[in-house]
């Protein structure tokens, strides 16, 4: 089994905690790299939430950056499905 990638982040409300990294990917027709990771929680409809941001790799703090247009959400969405799917019937669990 692979071993989960964890980053400390600061939510808004200025909490530090850990997360799970589920995976990055560059798009290469826009150069933009994102990242993609879950607090393990549950929204109001029991699946878990996820959430992403677009980062540069070479930034050593890790800054993330919120993801604005509706053609990065599309691509994002199809790539949680592939993600999905590659876990099988489990979902996001491990």
């Amino acid at each position: 089994m692979a071993e989960k990638a964890i980053m400390t982040v600061v939510n808004e409300n200025n909490e530090i905690m850990d997360v799970d990294v589920l995976f990055t990917f560059k798009n290469t027709a826009t150069d933009r790299c994102y990242i993609v990771y879950t607090e393990n929680t549950l929204d109001e409809n029991g699946d878990t939430e996820v959430f992403a941001s677009i980062f540069d790799p070479d930034d050593k703090t890790l800054t993330l950056h919120p993801i604005e247009t509706e053609d990065e959400w599309a691509l994002l969405e199809s790539k949680l499905r592939e993600y999905e799917r590659s876990k099988g019937e489990g979902g996001l669990e491990s």
